[in-house]
């Protein structure tokens, strides 16, 4: 007879896969929102606050320490509480967060804002990631993945056209950019209030009845003797203890954790660089004037839907590990190719657009995608959530790295230079990716912990 975790994995795709899949890649929508949105309101409020490289970073850099933060907090607490309880209080933390940064008065007040905003980004990181995954269908998990986590792009799209829209309004536009972030984080709220528990977590908690009450919902099919059945079956299986958050760095799963920490800690070295300081990047390679950088910084949001177009088709075919060190590798090939035309000055349009749509295109197509991927495929679930918490938190050391340093870089090397230090990050992760990584791809979840004596 079939499991729960069975029935999980074999189900057809229904009307609260499709809800479920919703309020997780909604709240990735308002993570590339937020992250967009500063990158315009810092063009208004570096002349505006008269910011240096230190406070420009503390201000890029303060809603990344709150994800740091958020996620290492986050995932935990839902491996033990449940999922459903911190998925609502973390979109409420953002909400608040949003809506109080549009009246911040100085830099410091903005800086503690922005903090208590990424505490509820990071915990939503492993969330979404984790509850998402626990409902899909094994033979549809990646593609569905992909797609939901392109509405990453998809918020920092809205944003750059948002802020776009929002320039006109004078100097004090940003407090509106920052504050708008509020209003999806409300739908998104009253979206996800009527969402069930997850059915994995209530199985590895034994709580058999409510996990076939939630299968129930995901398969209609099933007849109350079929759930009687479950029930009962589920009941008599010795399930082996539940794992702790230590458990993560036990031989059984270290190389797992290594893989799925690195390599995003160098992707968030160049992807959050770009993410939080494109226009004034696209500046320092020749394009002129705030209008020109952030039409470029939204280009660029929307290419990157090519990148994920491309692995929502094909990525159940070639595998997420191979598509992540493909990703690695182009993305290295276009910055090559900027930091090439930029060592005497700003590069030809020429050989930047193509570079950096390169570059667009291959991050996509790979880690920007697979790294959030990786951490709920390889663990049970009552690590799951801790994982990919730990793996969202050192992947935000990464982008913290980037957004305080980035500034102090750029004015010592320049922002040509700073290509090929980008490249060089890209090289490091492919290498990783490549040395520690495991394939996943048509997989079952796990649904217990590997036992202590078992080898990995």
């Amino acid at each position: 007879m079939q499991t729960v975790a069975n029935h999980l994995d074999e189900a057809r795709l229904g009307r609260l896969h499709r809800r479920s899949a919703w309020a997780a890649g909604l709240g990735i929508f308002l993570d590339g929102y937020d992250i967009s949105i500063i990158a315009i309101a810092l063009i208004l409020l570096k002349p505006q606050w008269q910011l240096g490289p230190y406070e420009t970073g503390l201000l890029g850099g303060a809603a990344l320490a709150g994800a740091f933060a958020g996620s290492l907090l986050g995932g935990p607490l839902a491996d033990r509480f449940g999922r459903k309880a911190i998925y609502l209080l973390d979109m409420a933390t953002f909400l608040v967060a949003a809506l109080a940064s549009g009246f911040a008065w100085d830099i410091a007040s903005l800086a503690v804002l922005r903090f208590v905003l990424g505490l509820g980004v990071g915990a939503d990181y492993p969330l979404s990631a984790t509850y998402l995954i626990e409902f899909l269908p094994r033979a549809r998990r990646g593609r569905i993945t992909v797609w939901v986590f392109a509405l990453w792009m998809g918020g920092a799209a809205v944003s750059s056209m948002a802020g776009l829209a929002l320039l006109p309004l004078g100097e004090h536009a940003w407090r509106f950019m920052l504050a708008s972030g509020a209003i999806p984080a409300l739908g998104i709220l009253w979206l996800r209030k009527n969402l069930p528990e997850s059915p994995r977590w209530y199985l590895r908690r034994g709580r058999v009845k409510e996990a076939v009450a939630v299968l129930a919902q995901l398969v209609p099919s099933l007849s109350e003797t079929q759930r009687q059945a479950l029930v009962q079956a589920e009941q008599q299986h010795r399930q082996t203890p539940l794992a702790s958050w230590p458990a993560l760095f036990s031989p059984n799963y270290i190389r797992r954790t290594l893989f799925v920490t690195l390599p995003w800690f160098l992707f968030d070295i160049m992807g959050y660089s770009f993410g939080i300081y494109a226009p004034l990047l696209l500046i320092g390679l020749g394009l002129h004037g705030k209008v020109q950088s952030v039409i470029g910084n939204t280009l660029l949001d929307i290419v990157a839907l090519i990148g994920t177009a491309l692995l929502a088709v094909s990525i159940e075919r070639v595998g997420r590990l191979r598509a992540q060190v493909w990703g690695f590798v182009g993305s290295v090939i276009g910055l090559l190719l900027v930091w090439v035309f930029a060592l005497h000055g700003p590069p030809p349009l020429a050989a930047l657009v193509i570079g950096l749509l390169l570059w667009q295109v291959a991050i996509s197509y790979g880690p920007a995608n697979t790294c959030w991927i990786f951490p709920v495929e390889l663990y049970p679930t009552e690590l799951r959530a801790s994982a990919h918490g730990l793996a969202t938190a050192v992947s935000r050391l990464g982008a913290l790295t980037a957004v305080f340093l980035l500034p102090l870089v750029q004015a010592r090397i320049g922002v040509g230079w700073l290509m090929l230090v980008f490249a060089a990050t890209g090289v490091a992760g492919a290498l990783l990716s490549l040395w520690l990584g495991e394939e996943t791809a048509q997989k079952p979840l796990l649904q217990e912990a590997v036992a202590p004596a078992a080898r990995d």
